[in-house]
């Protein structure tokens, strides 16, 4: 009887172990993310047009000889698409943003959320990160996106705050839509999310989910090279491309 006990027990601990060799842990399984797999995600995506009155200044901040903000390699970059607006299903979604100041430099970043009246229906400032690097402002719980409206936002790196006409400044717009993908979006692997994304134009859900991946494995060579290629085929700079994706920043009042 303990004989056929034993027998037991040693097999159900073969089984097990065989089970944890032949199951794919979940950061495995996301470095299923490739370049080619991004290059079709981008074939598929057409990005709306920017119907917006009062069409933001672009994308990267181009200084001129006034500004009080020092001349850097890589100016202040949104990660937007080349028409300055992007699609989200989301009513607090995630903007991401190339800050290339630092924190021992003691300037201080405004974001500003602006509905289609003009009203400022969000409004914040943040530290600067520790490096230049890739960040992220969400949109809080106590503000939510309206479906079918566009806002305007502006992010800005006040160098002087005595003198707002030198700040750094980018501005653009972003749309929430109103898609039913929840059920697609809960039965699909990585790769089918991209591609839906894709497919609906969602540049703000697609860059999040990339952009986190980075974050979170900045190691895997993988996911680097499929990040490097989903921007700069955006047309977005190799040194942005290059730069790391940090967690960032406090909220300062």
């Amino acid at each position: 009887m303990k004989r056929r006990f034993r027998s037991i027990l040693v097999g159900a601990l073969v089984l097990a172990i065989a089970n944890s060799f032949l199951s794919t842990p979940p950061a495995l399984a996301q470095s299923a993310v490739s370049p080619g797999l991004i290059r079709r995600v981008l074939n598929l995506f057409n990005p709306p047009r920017n119907r917006n009155s009062g069409t933001a200044s672009g994308r990267q901040f181009a200084g001129a000889s006034r500004d009080l903000c020092p001349p850097t390699s890589t100016p202040l970059t949104a990660l937007v698409p080349d028409t300055n607006l992007g699609l989200t299903l989301d009513a607090h979604p995630t903007l991401w943003f190339y800050i290339p100041y630092a924190s021992p430099q003691d300037y201080e970043t405004e974001f500003v959320l602006i509905d289609a009246e003009e009203n400022d229906v969000y409004k914040q400032n943040f530290s600067l990160p520790a490096e230049p690097g890739i960040i992220s402002i969400q949109i809080p719980e106590q503000v939510a996106l309206e479906a079918g409206d566009s806002y305007r936002w502006v992010i800005s790196v006040m160098c002087n705050p005595g003198n707002r006409s030198g700040d750094a400044t980018v501005n653009g717009w972003i749309q929430r839509v109103d898609r039913e993908l929840d059920g697609q979006l809960a039965s699909t692997t990585l790769e089918g999310e991209l591609l839906l994304y894709s497919e609906n134009a969602l540049w703000y859900e697609m860059l999040t989910t990339l952009a986190q991946l980075r974050r979170d494995q900045p190691d895997d060579p993988e996911i680097e090279a499929a990040w490097k290629e989903f921007l700069t085929t955006s047309g977005l700079s190799e040194s942005v491309a290059s730069a790391p994706v940090t967690l960032c920043c406090a909220a300062t009042d």
